[in-house]
């Protein structure tokens, strides 16, 4: 078969399986029409994809049994291609057979992809399996599909990847649509697989539901790389992909399948990374609306509407969701490459800003909304719709893990406030072991639910507030040397309990009575746990009980935030190392409150190499925690400027520990400081996710919007954050940065003048600023607050205190004083002052840019391009 006449059976077989079952024989009759040969050979594949699912679908094991005797003759099940033992058939179809393998050499179970013999004698075909092979190979990312191995043996082309356990999204899509947040958290899984793929220039072509996969352990998994286009990229670790791997596809054929596909796609045009998001946004549609946008009778109607007609909106469709969910999905399937989502990573982090109830941006445009007439009509369908898919995602629902949990802060029933660090103690212990667990996607952090303690609290409304399915709560009580928890799991979907049970312990048992809750949990979330996360949940660091007491009360004191806090957790932290120097878990609470301390009531050269020898030494016990390797990587990007071995630890410690919101955070701040701000808002989304009620985080968020040139972004956050918690002086601050930014300046003075107040500064003080703007404006303001700065300044340093140059330096710059701004940038470079970091991308300094003593400090700092 020559490979235009493949081209040709490839198309009509996707077609066909895009149809119903009862239109196909009429559709290849039309389409075939003249041509027998090539019906009959549509036909034979059609029969072949008939009696399975898609390759990597696991069917029912009766099926997969009977297809196994029906092609006893071609069945591989007993034999070995290199040192992988085929031990079962899992499906066929029309490109290839997929069987369970066991790799001999590594001990793993494996899926070995075979390509059929009829099409392995096929230049294109093979081609095309050596492509799919080979492409999904370059890649790395928990969002693909991980391809090991590839060869020819015996007469035989494979392919090897991991063994799925799961379904694919057509399978969950024929039961009911999805809710529109789990559609909204699969395709920011997809956005980020394709970001991965596009990274390494390789586009997917083929996007739809049958080619995406969602495993039990409650991934998202791309599929089926046989259609990509790959084109050369510079990057040398793309060489050997390219060198090999050519863009084969012709002008004018049409690739894909034609209902998902691109309106350069139907053009029969080059179809570049757009056209996989464009792709995206039908698979989005059908998730939440259960129908394509663009689906007609036929598949010339379908392209047609491709090209020329929009899409319903989703409430026409009766869906009840966020204008934000209609305004993405819009942005995906604009008809021009150029008005759609850049990159896969900017649609990820949209679709997870309106996961965590933010706003995205005001440039992404609105769908178009039902006219008033069939307003109510609508409304009224749409609640009746949803009130059944509600019912059906609850039955479907039994049986299936969870995937997101909140602890709640265990309540001190006993009555005795000294024993609070003792139950925020076994909260926090909770939360850092399940946050280890990649099969749970979000753990609400420590200083999230922190905010509820003591309160009397819903479950549900909690669990809807924090977005997740299952909350625990429980109390505690302490009687002589006696611990008794009281715990309860619940359904945040219908309320109802899912596990409850009383647990006691000798005080001296403590780690025991949290690996036991632990695990318990754990078993009632329904996660398959691998035999090494099982070990993890009950590790003892420590059998010296009042070693582990002094930690507890550390981290609780630390976990203030004050000064006095700080100081009383490092003390008792100390205390607990010299009672206990081999407890890891106490060493890591020291590298955080170090970190606590500086720039706070300690100078960064003080604290940092602290921080430093706290996170190696917990390290050299046990370097499988995370938080270590996040504290380390903090020292090492943000005082020692050691970007490259920062960059590792950070990731190796989201490796760790992925629901750990400070890795997210800090690694958000390190990219950002590289002048990275896509990625570093990416990162810190994800930690607003996991942390969500902490407002430095927040801040931190809307302060990479104002670094990234989206001061009006940053605006809406930092008010909603002060709308929330007033008196919280950096979102003050921030937010008067970004008025400044946009040349608001009575908002900034405004601004200003409350981190003053709120600061404790005298009310003469405060009146000298506000003199100073309206006798001389913004110059003034800064002119006075400069030289109230630098008095402080000489303060702290006749005391031998800390005092950060850098808002001097920053002051100059302002007033356009460039001499006085570069020394006291020297002095902020002298004490490695933390907010000198910002140096690559803030816009206050932009303009020193020019000149060479900056570019010559950015080299010093390791920052110069």
């Amino acid at each position: 078969m020559k490979s235009e006449r493949w081209e040709q059976v490839d198309q009509l077989l996707q077609a066909a399986l895009d149809r119903e079952p009862s239109q196909r024989a009429a559709f290849l009759a039309e389409a075939c029409a003249g041509d027998e040969a090539l019906r009959q050979e549509v036909e034979s594949l059609l029969a072949m994809e008939s009696q399975a699912a898609h390759f990597i679908e696991a069917p029912p094991e009766d099926l997969a049994a009977a297809l196994v005797g029906e092609q006893r003759e071609r069945s591989m099940v007993g034999r070995t291609l290199s040192h992988y033992q085929i031990t079962a058939l899992i499906g066929a179809g029309g490109m290839g057979e997929v069987y369970r393998a066991k790799d001999t050499q590594l001990g793993r179970e494996v899926a070995v992809k075979i390509l059929p013999p009829q099409l392995a004698e096929n230049a294109e075909a093979l081609a095309r399996f050596k492509r799919e092979a080979r492409a999904v190979a370059a890649l790395s990312h928990p969002n693909i599909l991980a391809i090991h191995d590839f060869g020819s043996e015996q007469g035989v082309t494979y392919a090897v990847m991991e063994l799925l356990e799961g379904e694919t999204l057509r399978a969950r899509l024929a039961r009911s649509a999805l809710p529109w947040r789990e559609a909204m958290e699969i395709g920011a899984e997809i956005a980020e697989g394709l970001a991965a793929a596009h990274a390494k220039g390789i586009t997917h072509r083929d996007l739809k539901p049958e080619n995406l996969f969602l495993t039990r352990a409650g991934q998202v998994k791309i599929l089926d790389f046989g259609l990509a286009r790959i084109k050369p990229v510079a990057a040398s670790e793309a060489q050997t992909l390219t060198s090999t791997v050519a863009e084969t596809t012709k002008p004018g054929v049409v690739m894909g399948t034609f209902g998902y596909m691109s309106p350069e796609q139907v053009r029969g045009e080059t179809a570049e990374a757009p056209s996989d998001l464009f792709s995206l946004g039908i698979v989005l549609y059908e998730m939440v609306s259960g129908q394509r946008p663009f689906a007609r009778g036929n598949p010339m109607e379908t392209m047609a509407a491709i090209l020329t007609a929009e899409p319903p909106s989703l409430a026409e469709m009766g869906k009840e969701v966020p204008a934000e969910v209609e305004r993405i999905i819009r942005h995906c399937l604009a008809k021009r490459a150029s008005e759609r989502y850049p990159s896969g990573r900017e649609l990820a982090v949209d679709l997870r800003v309106i996961l965590s109830g933010g706003r995205i941006s005001a440039s992404v445009p609105a769908l178009t909304r039902p006219r008033s007439g069939q307003a109510v009509w609508i409304g009224m369908a749409a609640v009746l719709v949803i009130s059944v898919l509600l019912a059906l995602y609850l039955v479907v629902w039994r049986g299936q893990a969870i995937d997101s949990l909140a602890v709640l802060p265990l309540v001190n029933a006993s009555g005795d406030v000294n024993m609070e660090y003792l139950s925020d103690g076994i909260t926090e212990g909770l939360i850092n072991s399940l946050s280890q667990l990649p099969q749970l996607k979000r753990v609400i952090a420590h200083s999230t639910v922190s905010s509820y303690k003591g309160k009397e609290i819903d479950p549900r409304k909690v669990g809807h507030e924090l977005n997740v399915q299952a909350v625990l709560t429980g109390r505690v009580v302490q009687q002589n040397d006696t611990l008794i928890v009281w715990t309860e799991l619940v359904n945040v979907a219908d309320g109802a309990r899912l596990w409850g049970g009383e647990y006691s312990q000798k005080l001296a048992n403590l780690f025991a009575l949290q690996g036991e809750l632990a695990q318990q949990i754990s078993a009632k979330l329904r996660l398959a746990l691998t035999g090494e996360q099982q070990k993890r949940l009950t590790k003892h660091y420590t059998e010296n009980t009042e070693a582990y007491r002094l930690y507890l009360q550390g981290y609780y004191y630390s976990n203030r935030i004050t000064p006095d806090g700080v100081k009383k957790g490092i003390e008792l932290l100390n205390q607990a190392v010299e009672l206990d120097p081999g407890n890891a878990l106490t060493y890591v609470g020291l590298a955080y409150s170090y970190a606590a301390a500086s720039d706070q009531i300690l100078a960064p050269s003080e604290a940092m190499p602290k921080v430093k020898a706290a996170a190696e030494r917990a390290l050299q016990l046990d370097e499988t925690l995370g938080e270590a390797h996040t504290w380390l990587a903090y020292v090492r990007s943000r005082y020692e400027w050691n970007w490259v071995d920062a960059e590792q630890g950070y990731k190796r410690a989201l490796e760790l520990n992925p629901n750990y919101a400070p890795a997210h955070q800090y690694y958000g701040w390190h990219l950002a400081e590289q002048g990275r701000l896509e990625e570093a808002i990416a990162e810190m989304t994800k930690a607003r996710e996991l942390d969500p009620l902490t407002s430095w985080i927040s801040t931190n968020l809307a302060w990479l919007y104002r670094l990234a040139g989206q001061p009006d972004e940053a605006i809406a956050r930092l008010r909603k954050i002060i709308e929330a918690d007033p008196n919280f002086i950096p979102a003050h601050g921030t937010l008067g940065d970004a008025y400044e930014q946009k040349g608001m300046f009575a908002e900034a003075i405004a601004e200003y003048l409350k981190v003053a107040i709120l600061s404790g500064e005298r009310p003469e003080t405060v009146a000298a600023l506000k003199a100073a703007y309206a006798s001389s404006g913004l110059r003034g303001y800064w002119r006075e607050q400069l030289e109230q700065w630098k008095i402080e300044y000489e303060q702290a340093k006749q005391k031998q205190g800390y005092w950060d140059p850098l808002g001097i330096a920053l002051a100059y710059t302002r007033l356009g004083e460039q001499d006085l701004a570069f020394a006291w940038l020297e002095k902020a470079y002298e004490v490695r002052s933390e907010g000198l970091l910002a140096l690559k991308v803030d816009p206050v300094l932009d303009s020193l840019r020019s000149d060479p003593r900056f570019t010559d400090l950015l080299r010093r700092m390791n920052l110069a391009p």
